[in-house]
């Protein structure tokens, strides 16, 4: 039975959430089984349906949605639900949340279910009075009393219709799609009011008719007024829920990064939500993301993550034309909607999130994938809790996931996702990966329910985006229906033709090879170890078995399938058998690339990295004496080929090879240009701090509150501040910074020492020869001698010329800066 809760003081049993001004009544107590929630779905997709319980259940909760009957959407020709309607029937739904209120108190309702019967419908109505969706609005609102409610919505798309729904065609689509993305006149304060933005759908931002023609006027006129009933309706439970009780997840279907028809519709549901909601860049999430926001609400701990960006591209590059921000953008304001903060250590942060954007050099896609590869295996050596998502799969078509696939233990991560929008890819992944972070920490155990749901939202994504999306599987898919004669878009003929192509689905991607198959997965995992808690505990995968495959809303865009998987309770797979001493890899042309990171499997199923040296002379690969086992891989990096070719003033014989390479393949330094490094030009002060800046992820710092007359706002100044705010470098008496002054070489020294002592690093004295050691020690500026002590001992600066000198006021090269910062990096 329901555990009615009194709405009190926050002092008393009142909860704050994660986010500011907003307060919610206090969660009953967990039952046995787990608290119970009533999830009423945008439509009966797998995103909305089955991705949603996988997460909510591998958060310990029980999970309890409306006949699909009764929020199925069905496109044209397909069968109508019993409503005769080819969308969700809104009088039950609303029958079936009062039945629910007498159960539960934990609710997450799609409003364009409830209010137009699903997504798609939600395209197409309009009407004068808005009686019966009010009506439905006061309820929620009276619901919210005394229940944590958590509500999703949608604004508007650009192209208001659907392809094969109402008729609905691609020229349709497209038309209104031109249409609606037309520039509008942006309002502001006072005029942005939901009278003016209506009143200004059909001129531009001039002021001018927008020209309609002909073919689609009626289409315009009917887009324009569904438009505005879905703007007044959002208005109308914004200004009902005037206490505030209600939760707010709004996507915008279907966007872009310019000023739209959306975009006055945007800014005012931003100023009329306020702190009660956030409106995110894509709309397939929101039923997960509302879910995580109960999960936080309901754990009430506050999740630390850190970031990691591979591709270079993540501050300037959205990744998709769907998308209005960045790539960084968009996953820092996913966090920051849920309360979740971001760290720049991820020593600091409970989950690290790894995130591939589109290569900033189109040389580097095999390079940046690697160093993906790399990063993903020695987080799980070390435990880390990791979620990976592919922002770019246009960019690298299946090459990351068909190396995830044999390279990585998959099922040690907490969530994996790619998808066609970066807002989307972003939400499922941070979904699916802190609800189980949440749930485990909460615990002394996980359940094998909880467990189960856990590795079928998992699996999930590794079959339907990895598989079936990037590896192969829907273009075999697409492929057979052409041969077949049907379009991809809505091949449902009758119901035996229907389950006839799904049928011949589920055998076509079981029997035939492509890139990434559903075998290749279910390898992977099975008899893996996944994450049973967080002081290193884990459960054992047994057997997987996929089956009743289908394609929702019979279209070939995505596919739904039963999983079945075991837990098993032996041990994880896997082991060594040592090689002979003085064994070594043989590097054959273009096998071996430059620089290696060697993996085994150990005994525990875990990849582990084997310490190797690769000798360029010999093209072989040096391992400590019984330590090749057989089960090895080898990540490649850029071949030493590629790189010489990137910059032509690095060749491969000289002295600094390694270490320009080094830098360059992680993003610590660029080049000059794009074919040169200029590894003899003297560093300055800019570039120096620039570069740890860069190393450190760029933070965000306070402002600097000195002025800085010869900073001004270049593009280093960000660097600058966060330098000297955090004592890493120092201005100058007159104000200035000096930032084309040259870096000498006990100057670096003592930056770095700061910098080390800033993350904090060990800065003991280390076992390498001291400044006192060198010949010229006394030319050692007597304010920077303890930091090129500690530089110099440690061996990351080491005596110039014949090795008995220090020079330390000579000025240092961008070769010699970048040999030091390997040193650093690698001590």
């Amino acid at each position: 039975m329901k555990k009615k809760i009194l709405s009190i003081l926050l002092c008393t049993t009142m909860i704050a959430t994660m986010m500011q001004g907003f307060t919610i009544n206090s969660f009953a107590e967990q039952s046995a089984d787990g608290p119970l929630l009533a999830y009423v779905p945008l439509d009966n997709r797998p995103v909305n349906v089955d991705r949603v319980v996988y997460e909510a259940e591998s958060a310990g909760f029980q999970v309890v949605t409306p006949d699909e009957d009764l929020y199925a959407t069905r496109l044209d020709g397909q069968p109508l639900n019993s409503n005769g309607t080819p969308f969700g029937d809104r009088e039950k739904l609303l029958d079936w949340i009062k039945k629910m209120d007498k159960e539960t108190d934990y609710f997450v309702i799609s409003l364009d279910q409830i209010l137009s019967g699903g997504l798609v419908n939600s395209r197409t109505l309009y009407n004068d009075s808005y009686s019966d969706e009010n009506e439905i609005m006061d309820a929620i609102a009276e619901l919210s009393k005394n229940n944590h409610v958590y509500l999703i919505d949608t604004v508007m798309r650009l192209a208001s219709c659907t392809v094969d729904y109402q008729n609905a065609t691609l020229g349709t689509y497209n038309y209104l799609r031109q249409y609606s993305g037309t520039p509008r006149a942006l309002l502001k304060d006072k005029f942005l009011t939901v009278d003016n933005i209506v009143a200004g759908y059909t001129r531009d931002n001039k002021g001018r008719p927008i020209f309609v023609n002909p073919q689609y006027s009626q289409d315009v006129i009917n887009s324009l007024k569904t438009r505005e009933r879905k703007l007044r309706l959002i208005d109308y439970i914004l200004t009902r829920d005037n206490p505030g009780k209600i939760k707010y997840f709004i996507g915008i279907d279907d966007s872009n990064s310019d000023d739209t028809i959306q975009t006055n519709e945007v800014n005012y549901i931003k100023q009329k939500m306020a702190k009660r909601g956030t409106i995110y860049s894509g709309a397939d999430e929101l039923g997960m993301m509302a879910v995580l926001s109960l999960m936080i609400d309901y754990f009430h701990y506050n999740v630390t993550a850190s970031a990691e960006f591979f591709g270079n591209t993540e501050r300037s590059s959205s990744g998709s034309i769907y998308d209005m921000e960045t790539v960084k953008e968009n996953v820092e304001e996913h966090l920051k909607s849920i309360g979740v903060k971001l760290a720049s250590d991820k020593n600091r942060a409970d989950i690290e999130i790894m995130v591939l954007t589109s290569p900033s050099k189109s040389i580097m896609d095999a390079k940046y994938i690697s160093r993906m590869i790399d990063g993903i295996n020695d987080n799980i050596s070390k435990g880390i809790p990791t979620i990976v998502i592919n922002s770019a799969p246009s960019a690298y078509g299946s090459d990351l996931e068909y190396r995830m696939v044999r390279e990585c233990e998959m099922s040690m991560l907490l969530s994996y996702s790619s998808w066609g929008t970066v807002g989307n890819s972003v939400g499922l992944a941070l979904c699916n990966g802190i609800s189980r972070y949440l749930y485990l920490h909460s615990r002394n155990d996980s359940s094998d329910a909880a467990d189960v749901a856990f590795l079928k939202g998992l699996i999930f994504s590794y079959e339907k985006d990895i598989s079936y999306l990037r590896g192969g599987g829907k273009d075999l898919f697409v492929g057979y229906l052409k041969a077949k004669g049907l379009p991809d878009s809505n091949f449902y003929r009758s119901g035996s033709q229907a389950a006839f192509v799904n049928y011949d689905l589920e055998k076509l991607l079981k029997t035939t090879e492509y890139n990434v198959t559903i075998n290749d997965i279910i390898k992977n995992l099975t008899d893996r170890r996944y994450l049973k808690g967080l002081g290193g505990e884990c459960g054992s995968i047994g057997n997987i078995t996929l089956s009743n495959y289908s394609a929702p809303f019979f279209r070939a865009n995505e596919i739904r399938f039963d999983i079945n998987v075991d837990i098993s309770y032996k041990s994880a797979g896997g082991g060594t058998n040592p090689a002979p001493a003085d064994s070594a890899g043989t590097a054959g042309d273009g096998t071996v690339s430059y620089p290696v990171t060697l993996y085994y499997l150990d005994g525990a199923g875990r990849y582990q990295k084997l310490p190797c040296v690769y000798d360029k002379g010999t093209g072989g690969l040096k391992v400590a004496s019984g330590e090749l086992p057989d089960s090895l891989l080898g990540t490649l990096g850029v071949g030493g080929a590629t790189a010489d070719s990137q910059y032509a003033d690095v060749t491969e014989s000289s002295w600094y090879f390694d270490s320009v390479m080094y830098v360059s393949e992680r993003g610590i330094m660029q080049g000059v240009t794009d074919s040169t490094f200029e590894p003899k030009t003297p560093m300055n002060r800019a570039a120096l701090v620039y570069t740890l800046y860069t190393m450190e992820g760029k933070p965000a710092a306070a402002k600097w509150n000195a002025p800085l007359p010869d900073v001004g706002n270049s593009w280093y100044r960000p660097a600058v501040e966060w330098a000297l705010a955090n004592n890493i470098v120092s201005g100058y008496e007159n104000g200035n910074f000096g930032p084309g002054d040259l870096v000498t070489r006990e100057q670096l020294a003592c930056i770095l020492w700061r910098y080390a002592k800033y993350r904090g690093m060990d800065v003991s004295k280390g076992g390498y020869p001291g400044v006192n050691d060198f010949k010229d020690a006394a030319a050692v500026t007597k304010g920077l001698s303890e930091g090129f002590d500690w530089a110099s001992s440690n061996g990351i600066i080491s005596g110039s010329g014949d090795g008995t000198k220090l020079m330390p006021q000579s000025p240092i090269t961008r070769a010699e800066v970048a040999a030091v910062l390997q040193r650093f990096d690698t001590r």
